[in-house]
């Protein structure tokens, strides 16, 4: 006997912001710079838990094939820099399918209300990219090894969550570039105020535990590692939630809001996200 599980992300990303080492507006080449930057996404992730077990675990796979529209626009504060079309040349927009995620998966249920999942996924990459593009489906030709532990905790008309997760990628064949480790955590309360709706708190930060290089000749790139010093990124984010379970748990819909704050060699924004989840 094994379950299915459909499971639905839609998220619209915005930031007008992009900071630097210390967390104020990054510069290129000495020239402030703003952003403008969107990112559409429909997320559908298939997961099978099979009556199997090992090492006491119930044992599937999960998979997602991400469906992306991305915008991306970068321009100097001073429209007379002698960097600006330097800057501005990448800009654009770009859609398509971006890169698969696969993982085995190991559930454990640790008495009556709590359960433990070990996913140890593997992005491949499946999507477009030009390194000379700013906005791409794909992120280039390089794998993530991405193994996460997610935790879960069913109290009596309330539920706690969160996951750990770290990203670990091979160099960018496509620009050079490689991306140092990360860690993320994400996190969720949630109440019941009735007998099918619940409220809540959720967030995440991110810390990016080694820094960035790159073989890539390229001025603007090698400018932001040298001012970043390496680039390592981080970021928080909080916002509220909320949950309809149908008919029992036929179906959990799912909306949040998510605004970031602290950032530091990264963008800064905020996030709508929908999510639909049904036992198959």
């Amino acid at each position: 006997d094994g379950s299915n599980t459909y499971f639905a992300n839609d998220i619209a990303y915005h930031a007008d912001k992009i900071k630097g080492n210390d967390g104020k507006q990054r510069q290129v080449l000495g020239s402030p710079i703003n952003i403008d930057t969107n990112t559409y996404a429909v997320l559908p992730r298939l997961t099978y838990i099979s009556g199997h077990r090992f090492l006491g675990a119930h044992v599937g796979v999960t998979a997602m094939m991400p469906i992306v529209k991305r915008e991306a626009y970068l321009n100097t504060v001073d429209p007379l820099s002698p960097v600006a079309s330097l800057v501005s040349a990448k800009n654009g927009s770009a859609s398509g399918v971006a890169d698969l995620e696969v993982s085995p998966v190991m559930h454990w249920e640790i008495g009556d209300h709590q359960s433990v999942t070990f996913a140890p996924t593997i992005v491949m990459p499946v999507g477009d990219f030009n390194k000379d593009r700013r906005a791409n489906s794909g992120f280039g030709d390089y794998y993530t090894f991405r193994p996460s532990v997610q935790y879960a905790f069913i109290g009596d008309g309330w539920d706690l969550g969160g996951r750990a997760v770290i990203s670990l990628n091979t160099r960018n064949k496509d620009s050079g570039y490689y991306s140092g480790k990360i860690f993320n955590f994400d996190w969720q309360a949630m109440a019941f105020v009735s007998e099918d709706i619940s409220v809540g708190v959720q967030g995440y930060f991110v810390r990016q535990l080694q820094a960035d290089t790159s073989t890539s000749t390229d001025a603007l790139v090698q400018d932001a590692l040298t001012r970043s010093k390496g680039s390592k990124a981080s970021v928080n984010a909080i916002g509220p939630a909320v949950a309809w379970l149908m008919n029992g748990g036929e179906m959990l819909i799912e909306g949040k809001f998510i605004k970031e704050f602290g950032a530091k060699n990264r963008t800064e924004g905020q996030a709508f996200w929908l999510t639909i989840s049904k036992p198959l």
